[in-house]
């Protein structure tokens, strides 16, 4: 890829526009098939939680008052009845959440495992499939990624590759594929250097597509990350399943949580600022209908930040902004205020800080 900025590398389309569009037998409504969900997940493996049918079903109901649409379920599914799993489908639908089981590919090498994985999930009502450990780029692995979507399409359940190789645009192909990981995310516990490592992704790996980084986590994993930092990360490292890495509980609990509820999965534009330079600093601006949200993650040394806004149109926007409230990076602190596409937002960004401003239109 190549550009003239910072900008026009971000929000290329290059590579799935490099792809076939989809087979309208399988997708007869095109890359906008309605079966085809977006949406933020909550998931326990990484902050721990409540385990079980029971905690399961907690975890979703969590997920319903956050507003979230899916819930990602590791392995433990495989160790309950299918009454059991019928029972938190069923309650997850009545909180407004979808449900995904995760799954070895090892289990899903011939036709005849990948038929009865995909109809058992459909017979549940489960919405996705998570697929993880397809650890390399051999012709057979390529292969079964294409079979795996075929599959699944043919059974209306979505998918996100774990332990994937990187995106090649074949989510225009295949819109049922809403992500794959392929990077080091909040998974990696031995990871010191998070805050350079986050500024640094919106400009390398995710040129190639979305990753399942399962971002934003409250906890000392987040390492010389500020909390205003992890969740600014919500809109920098978008997704169109946003995996979230911190329990819900704990979101529920945060000053900011209104504003983290808002976060969309998907944008209809973005911006990456000036200002922005790879390992120093990274100020994106991404509209949802009329809503903007300004996001702000600092690297390595304090620096102060004068960002105008005018990415905003004409008129007064509502404006919630959450800062760093706490020498540690531990605390934030929500402000509110009215501003205008003409106004500056001044910035002192502790190392590793952060900020996230949500603009909502003073008529809406």
């Amino acid at each position: 890829m190549i550009g003239l900025d910072l900008n026009s590398l971000a929000t290329s389309t290059i590579l799935p526009n490099l792809c076939p569009p989809p087979d309208t037998g399988l997708f007869p409504e095109g890359i906008r098939t309605s079966w085809v969900k977006p949406g933020r997940a909550v998931w326990r493996y990484v902050d721990g939680g409540p385990t079980g049918v029971e905690g399961m079903k907690t975890f979703s109901r969590m997920a319903g008052e956050l507003g979230f649409e899916h819930h990602v379920i590791e392995g433990i599914w495989r160790k309950w009845t299918t009454e059991e799993r019928r029972e938190v489908v069923e309650y997850s639908r009545q909180q407004g959440v979808a449900v995904w089981f995760w799954q070895h590919t090892n289990q899903l090498r011939t036709p005849e495992a990948r038929e009865e994985f995909f109809n058992m999930l459909s017979e549940l009502g489960v919405a996705g499939a998570k697929l993880d450990f397809l650890d390399h780029e051999a012709k057979e692995v390529i292969d079964l990624y294409e079979a795996l979507l075929r599959k699944a399409a043919e059974h209306r359940i979505l998918i996100v590759f774990h332990g994937s190789n990187k995106p090649t645009g074949r989510e225009r192909t295949w819109p049922n594929e809403l992500v794959r990981e392929s990077v080091r995310g909040m998974e990696s516990s031995g990871m010191l250097d998070r805050a350079l490592h986050q500024i640094t992704l919106p400009f390398t790996r995710y040129l190639a597509g979305p990753a399942d980084y399962t971002t934003m986590l409250f906890t000392e994993r987040r390492r010389d990350s500020s909390v205003a930092h992890q969740i600014a990360s919500l809109v920098v490292l978008a997704s169109p399943l946003l995996t979230i890495a911190a329990n819900p509980e704990s979101i529920l609990a945060s000053p900011a949580v209104d504003v983290i509820k808002s976060v969309p999965s998907t944008w209809d534009e973005t911006r990456v600022l000036a200002g922005s330079e790879i390992g120093q600093l990274v100020l994106f601006a991404r509209r949802k209908g009329d809503v903007w949200f300004l996001a702000v993650m600092n690297g390595p040394g304090a620096r102060a930040v004068t960002v105008p806004l005018s990415f905003l149109s004409d008129g007064r926007y509502q404006a919630a902004l959450v800062r760093d409230d706490a020498p540690d990076g531990s605390a934030v602190r929500v402000e509110s205020a009215v501003q205008t596409r003409t106004d500056t937002i001044a910035l002192d960004l502790r190392s590793g800080g952060g900020f996230l401003g949500r603009f909502v239109p003073a008529n809406k």
